[in-house]
């Protein structure tokens, strides 16, 4: 990163968001991590995990930060054709030494110009860094009364469990059974998304974030989205401001509002 796009940093937003699984979720895990005989595709658990009333459990599915950011990001990059215009990039600059594979392969990866707001939000890496990284996930962790849920009609396995075969065109026999662990719908899910605001920073890389998440609903989390896995329902439920300096402190900041308010005061400061 160098000196001209250094910025102050303004202060911390932190939108606290609600997951609702809308059908059978799937990110997959370790299958060393599963004792249950026959289970191709694992989810992915935590080890341990503890309630607010400092119980513990054991093997509770999550939805992990990575899997979200990285969702959010690669749709973005699809809707503003980025691998498009990444593959016309590569396709000019290797005209006489051209081939279709390293093309694909090269527009696949994320954005790396560190101009566009999707970096900014997001980042690139190595030397192409020119803006700072706005955004950071956390984990997303079941709800109290989902855990009661997945204990009164699941036991303490907290997944069910799908089957699904191979159809001969042909015969139309089931070929090749395989076992997907998966979260259950109506499962909800809490967590963070922090927003690091710098000096100049805008709403519309909030609202660059929003139009990701928006596109995510309509789209799928995890794996087998084409058989119907992964619909889920994002909500924003609280807000939190914390400014770097007192000038920057917004009052009455909620989550109907706190675009316009904020970011005016950080513009105008």
């Amino acid at each position: 990163m160098n000196n001209q796009s250094l910025k102050a940093l303004k202060g911390f937003l932190t939108l606290k968001y609600k997951i609702e699984v809308l059908t059978g979720l799937h990110i997959g895990g370790s299958k060393e991590s599963i004792e249950i005989g026959g289970v191709d595709n694992p989810v992915i658990k935590l080890k341990t995990f503890r309630l607010n009333d400092d119980k513990f459990l054991s093997d509770v599915p999550y939805i992990p930060g990575s899997s979200l950011k990285g969702k959010i990001r690669s749709l973005l990059e699809l809707a503003k054709n980025k691998p498009v215009d990444r593959f016309k990039k590569y396709q000019k600059e290797h005209e006489k030494d051209f081939k279709w594979d390293k093309a694909i392969e090269y527009a696949g990866k994320p954005c790396d110009c560190g101009e566009c707001e999707i970096c900014k939000l997001f980042g690139t890496g190595g030397d192409k860094v020119k803006e700072p990284i706005r955004l950071r996930f956390s984990e997303f962790y079941p709800t109290k009364d989902t855990i009661d849920m997945w204990k009164t009609y699941l036991g303490e396995v907290y997944t069910e469990m799908k089957t699904e075969n191979v159809i001969n065109r042909i015969t139309s026999t089931a070929q090749h059974p395989r076992h997907t662990e998966r979260v259950i719908a109506n499962s909800t899910f809490e967590g963070d998304i922090t927003f690091r605001v710098f000096e100049g920073d805008g709403k519309e890389l909030i609202e660059t974030l929003e139009k990701g998440i928006k596109l995510l609903e309509k789209d799928y989390l995890g794996g087998s989205g084409s058989r119907g896995y992964g619909r889920v329902k994002i909500q924003l439920i609280n807000v939190e401001w914390f400014p770097t300096e007192e000038k920057y402190k917004v009052d009455d900041l909620t989550k109907e509002n706190f675009k316009e308010k904020l970011f005016k005061k950080v513009e105008n400061a």
